[in-house]
């Protein structure tokens, strides 16, 4: 069997790694002493995956990660095990179980809900209304570890309508953002290809980024929340 349990990236390590996140969580099942399978070999690791990588300052409440397990666990049991070896910063939320024969974590990601605050006051309805309307919107950044490399994005692809609010100074955008087989888009080229695109000069260091859930997508194209199956205890 496996188990799978939503789990938090809190404001306390929001700035780690993906990949410290996963050995985070690696460290914290081995304590746990769970039951967990691990992969033959010369070199064996546990059996174990996150839906989807997280960027360095994205707060989330809504990780998720499945464990494999070379035999089977009281579900309850087993997520409280694992709370109490994670380190602060990280939360379990809710556990259930999965058959082994289950399609893969990481293969049913679909999509997330992001909200990005940052200080800015000024009235961008008319580059919002116009970004919605558009049918594609390229962005060119710098390839990751091929800096002489730009990589093209249709930014409508990943994110195709924004919602934004002005609250007490600061502009709040509220968007899904599309996750494939081959990546996903950052918030943070979001609000680069805005600037570019519109000239806002929004404060792109400074905003506040908090991925809301993450969904998987029906055989029939509807979105389904949460991820887990129908059976979950919450903690």
């Amino acid at each position: 069997m496996k188990i799978r349990l939503q789990i938090t990236k809190d404001r306390d390590i929001r700035f780690i790694s993906h990949l410290e996140y996963s050995r985070t969580i690696s460290r914290a099942i081995r304590r746990a002493k769970l039951p967990a399978a691990y992969s033959e070999g010369f070199n064996p690791h546990l059996k174990f995956s996150l839906a989807s990588a997280l960027g360095v300052g994205v707060v989330s409440y809504t990780e998720f990660v499945e464990i494999e397990l070379a035999e089977p666990v009281e579900v309850e049991a087993a997520a409280r095990a694992l709370s109490k070896a994670l380190p602060r910063g990280i939360r379990v939320i809710a556990a259930d179980a999965v058959e082994t024969h289950h399609t893969a974590l990481m293969a049913q990601a679909a999509g997330a809900e992001y909200r990005v605050t940052l200080p800015y006051d000024k009235d961008i309805s008319a580059a919002v209304a116009d970004f919605n309307a558009k049918e594609t919107l390229t962005f060119k950044k710098a390839a990751p570890k091929k800096k002489d490399k730009v990589k093209e994005i249709d930014v409508k692809f990943y994110i195709p309508k924004l919602e934004t609010e002005l609250v007490d100074g600061n502009i709040i955008f509220k968007f899904e953002c599309k996750i494939t087989a081959t990546g996903s888009m950052k918030a943070v080229d979001l609000l680069n290809a805005l600037n570019e695109t519109y000239d806002l000069q929004l404060p792109v260091e400074m905003a506040d980024i908090e991925r809301l859930r993450l969904y998987r997508m029906s055989k029939d194209g509807q979105r389904q929340l949460p991820m887990l199956m129908n059976n979950a205890v919450t903690l």
